[in-house]
């Protein structure tokens, strides 16, 4: 606790100094030396792991996001960069839950599911190439991007000749766009990138129905101030799809939402809600009320 005192002190100054003269540590954390970090404690490999996996996260909810597809509605299939599988299978379960996907494919290097095209950024590389950006433009739209990325990654420059003059181009000299894929929705970021096939069958949407079904019990125990264990009784009416979703998911939505029953209800006066575009009638009450 006197380390913690210590490290805390130039962020909450008061709390740190109560904390460091309550452990009777000395006359003020202030006036102590600051930690030294010990290097046996640092896993640049576990580090490095886990910036892939928030990077994988972070685009795969970008691309949800340009797809308008919302978290709670699960999707297939995401594909990534197969020089992350080492990472990401360390942590398959975490990702998984946070971009809400059922199954992660790898692409290797030598695929050409993705394919890329080099832009110029002219208002940067015009300055610096004049009349040769024309040519440098059409260069660009015949070769292979994968160099440039590799060497971007790197923190390097991209090199190549043209009319027997060396060209070197940094990523801020180029716009680098994947080619749209039909089905799948692509984010980007440096040499990773990640596509999510963005088609919904019959089982994943009701799936996401039973999701955002929990989502909207959730708001009414909130909304009616119900306690967090307070046991409840849900009454709804809705067409056959949302049925068959509360049909086979009515266990996992009873046990996320404390309910004690889930039953259809003839009455239309039920407050009426949308269900990912379906409206359905929702009435939550405690059980017992």
């Amino acid at each position: 606790m006197v380390e913690i005192a210590k490290l805390i002190a130039p962020f909450v100054p008061y709390l740190s100094e109560e904390l460091f003269q309550n452990l009777g540590a000395g006359e003020s954390v202030h006036l102590a030396d600051y930690p030294r970090s010990d290097s046996r404690f640092i896993d640049t490999a576990l580090e490095s792991d886990m910036q892939a996996v928030i990077d994988v996260v972070s685009l795969g909810r970008t691309a949800r996001g340009e797809a308008n597809i919302k978290i709670r509605q699960p999707l297939g299939e995401m594909h990534v960069p197969a020089k992350l599988r080492s990472a990401l299978e360390k942590m398959l379960p975490l990702v998984q839950e946070e971009v809400n996907i059922h199954k992660i494919s790898y692409v290797e290097e030598d695929s050409d599911f993705v394919q890329y095209d080099l832009k110029p950024q002219f208002k940067v590389m015009g300055p610096k190439y004049g009349k040769q950006m024309k040519a440098i433009a059409a260069f660009l739209e015949t070769v292979d991007a994968a160099p440039a990325l590799g060497a971007f990654a790197q923190n390097q420059a991209y090199e190549f000749e043209l009319n027997s003059q060396k060209i070197s181009l940094v990523a801020e000299d180029l716009l680098v766009q994947i080619r749209p894929r039909e089905g799948y929705q692509f984010a980007t970021m440096k040499d990773i990138f990640v596509a999510l096939d963005t088609s919904l069958d019959e089982a994943l949407l009701r799936e996401g129905y039973a999701r955002e079904l929990v989502n909207k019990i959730q708001f009414s125990r909130k909304d009616q101030g119900f306690e967090i264990m307070d046991r409840i009784l849900v009454k709804y009416s809705a067409d056959s799809e949302i049925e068959a979703a509360i049909s086979q998911y009515g266990d996992f939505i009873k046990s996320e939402t404390l309910a004690d029953e889930i039953s259809r209800c003839a009455d239309k006066d039920l407050p009426m809600i949308d269900i990912n575009g379906r409206e359905i009638g929702l009435l939550v009450q405690k059980t017992g009320v």
